[in-house]
Parts: C-alpha cells; structure tokens; sequence
C-alpha cells in the first residue's frame, strides 16, 4: 500500500468505481485501486468529490489536508472508536507524574536525536561549535531527570532547540545555501521550507499511527491540549524531527538534490518549492521513509513508518498498563 499525494492546484479527487481517481482540466493524472492506497495527502487546493469522500470513510482511508507551505489542517476520518481507551488516555493525561514521566521521554529522545546528528556530522566534517554543541546539550540531557514539571522539561526543550539550530547551517555544504536559525509562517529560506514542509509530513504521518492505535491525537502529554491542536501527534513528531527531515533535509541540500533554482519566492507566502521541484522531494520523502534500516540495537528490521507504527503501539501499551513509556533512538 501507498501514499497517495496529490499536489496539482485545481485538481479533484473522484470516485470511479472501486478506484480514486486524479482530475484536472479533463485529464486523468492518476488512478489507483482502493486496495493500494493507504493514506491520501491533498497539498494546496486540491477539491474532494463526495462520492470519494463517502468511498474513503468507509474504507477507513484516511485523508489529510495541507497547505503547500509545511501546515497540516487537519484530516478526515471515522473518529475514535475505542471509548475506554479514550478514557483511560484522559486518566493518564490527568495524572501529572505520569504526564510528566512522558514529557520527560520525548524531550531526552529529541535531545539524543539532536546530539547525535551533530556529531555524526562532527565526525565527518570536523568543526569545533558543532562538538561544542553536542556537548551543551549533553549538560542539558542531565539536567532533565531533576525537571520537576512540564514548564522546566519545555525549557530543557527550548533552550537545546536554541543550540541545535545555532549550528544546524555549518552542516550544510551546498553554496549559496544558509541557515541562520529557525522561521516559519512562512519560512524565509530554503532550507526553513523544507523543514516546514517535511515537519509537516511526518506529523500527519504521526496522526494516521495514533489513530490508526485508537489514540485520540488531541491528548497529548508534552504539548498542552488547545481547540483544534493534535498534541499527541505533536508529541510523536518531537521524537523523529531529527532522524527523518533533519537528516533528510541536509542531504538533499549537501548532494545537490536541491538548489537554489527549485524555489520561489513570495512576499505573502514566503519561500517555497516550485510545483515540479515539489513533486521530487515527495519522491526523495517516500524513499526515505519506506527504505528499510535497522534499528533497536539491530534487532527490528523495518521502515521508518514501521518505527513510527511501534513508537505508537508502544505509547498505547503505556497508556493501557501504566508504564513508562521510553521511545525508540535511533543511531543517526
């Protein structure tokens, strides 16, 4: 099974029997059995048939809706169906040491994750602020076990964020490529375009493994529950920023996948990719996220959405026995 993107503006989604279908401008761009597709990702204004849309429900395929700019809107879905685990998710969600136990998990991983993609690239292209940065966040690493709320383990958060994207642009190579620091809505440059856009893909990546575990993807445990914020999702997203887009990000830059010519610029909509340059990076994103590696100390075999899946099984097993939850490193 697949992802099916579509990121043609004007186009539309029909129904065609058993199969969706790909419109625009009375062209048929795309055709796919339902059996084959396993989530849909509609980027930009992109229309939707009812008939297609009554085909996915029942199908229970579910549907994201993003803008080409790296902001998920939200998806389309049967709900939640598992109503003692909702329940017992807003027990352990009321639970402040619980919460807290969680929180502190997802901010060591990312912090790890952060460390070990600066020294990886310390490794290869020696540079004194990078091991210097690694270092800091190893400082930070052993503050967090004495965070006695979620406000202090967001500070660790924040204050290793600081440092990573302090130094995250001496890692890239390409010419005429920079990275000053972290913005967005809308990102200025390249490389925050990409990150935007990549954070944004693997969050909705993270909704369709919480809900596909019966999670609510609104309850989270480092992020503050808010009208319309999928927190938990947020939370799954902290844990694989770095394994995921970081690293594929850098790559794509540094081998020359991407340059300067792939964007546009826009002073309502900031920097962006072109329609076709778009087009390859789902293509270099799919590769990535469906190539398999191993990880867990070398005994699972599988994909990044196969981490994605366990990280979430994991987390609901937690949630159901009341257990710490500890999220799968991974050696970058």
């Amino acid at each position: 099974m697949s992802v099916l993107y579509v990121t043609q503006p004007g186009a539309e989604v029909r129904r065609k029997g058993g199969r969706l279908q790909v419109e625009w401008q009375k062209q048929v761009l795309a055709a796919l059995p339902l059996r084959e597709i396993e989530r849909l990702v509609l980027l930009g204004p992109v229309q939707l048939s009812a008939a297609a849309t009554r085909l996915l429900l029942r199908a229970r395929i579910p549907v994201v809706f993003c803008s080409l700019r790296g902001r998920c809107y939200g998806t389309l879905s049967n709900g939640h169906e598992d109503t003692e685990l909702l329940l017992l998710q807003v027990a352990r969600y009321q639970d402040e040491a619980f919460r807290l136990g969680i929180a502190k998990a997802i901010v060591e991983a990312k912090i790890c994750h952060q460390q070990r993609l600066l020294r990886r690239h310390a490794r290869n292209h020696p540079n004194p602020a990078l091991k210097d940065v690694a270092d800091q966040l190893e400082f930070l690493l052993q503050e967090l076990p004495d965070c006695a709320s979620i406000a202090e383990a967001m500070g660790i958060e924040g204050q290793a964020a600081a440092l990573y994207f302090s130094v995250l642009g001496t890692c890239l190579r390409q010419e005429g490529i920079n990275f000053t620091g972290r913005n967005r809505r809308p990102p200025k440059d390249p490389v925050n375009a990409v990150l935007s856009l990549g954070y944004m893909l693997v969050l909705q990546e993270a909704l369709s493994v919480l809900m596909a575990q019966g999670l609510h993807p609104g309850l989270g445990f480092l992020h503050e529950v808010s009208w319309h914020r999928p927190a938990l999702a947020l939370d799954l997203l902290e844990v694989a920023r770095q394994p995921i887009i970081d690293r594929l990000t850098l790559s794509l830059f540094n081998r020359g996948a991407l340059t300067l010519d792939d964007f546009q610029s826009n002073a309502d909509r900031g920097v962006r990719l072109k329609e076709q340059s778009l087009k390859r990076y789902l293509q270099f994103y799919e590769r990535a996220m469906t190539t398999p590696f191993r990880y867990g100390y070398g005994v699972a075999r599988g994909t990044f959405r196969d981490w994605l899946r366990q990280q979430a099984a994991e987390l609901k097993k937690a949630i159901q026995e009341n257990q710490a939850w500890k999220p799968i490193l991974l050696e970058l």
